[in-house]
């Protein structure tokens, strides 16, 4: 057990909570320019003002089913993207600009299975004020309510220049 710490602790370098918030803002940003076009594609489709319900409208009740369904089809898409990037590539495009990997313990990647938990982690997460995201910033492993649950972790991958001073300062030689 001894050398496996050792052995992680030179190897593994947990994301933090800052790169992991720079991410998440990062998704969060493509996920509304999404949702932008996909609003006006909506408005555009169901004739509703692109300024949104108007008094008249919300009186009537006659569009609000469509804001539902509206609202309905965005929570599915952004389930969607974050689960099948988490379990095609291990990453969002966030965590691949911020060049970060969701990982297993092992150092395999995320199932389909372990990713539809790690979402559902993700709203465990939120519910008791964010806390278990800010908990990334307190665990050593920097793991949050959503990645302990998942089993999962959340790491930065080096560069080029990193890989060659870390394996400079550990005598190592690199083998082809």
């Amino acid at each position: 057990m001894q050398q496996m710490l050792m052995k992680e602790s030179y190897t593994v370098d947990y994301a933090g909570f800052w790169w992991r918030s720079g991410a998440f803002i990062i998704d969060g940003a493509i996920l509304w320019c999404f949702n932008y076009l996909m609003t006006g594609l909506w408005n555009l489709a169901t004739d509703l003002p692109w300024g949104g319900l108007t008094e008249e409208m919300i009186e009537t009740g006659i569009t609000a089913p469509l804001w539902w369904l509206r609202f309905i089809v965005f929570f599915v898409v952004q389930v969607g993207y974050f689960i099948c990037f988490w379990a095609w590539r291990g990453q969002t495009p966030g965590k691949w600009i911020m060049r970060l990997k969701i990982t297993q313990f092992d150092g395999s990647p995320v199932t389909w299975g372990g990713a539809l938990l790690r979402y559902c982690g993700y709203i465990i997460s939120a519910v008791p004020l964010f806390l278990g995201f800010f908990w990334v910033g307190f665990d050593n492993r920097r793991q949050g309510f959503h990645d302990k649950i998942a089993e999962t972790f959340v790491v930065r991958i080096p560069t080029g220049k990193e890989r060659e001073a870390w394996r400079t300062r550990s005598g190592q030689v690199e083998i082809p």
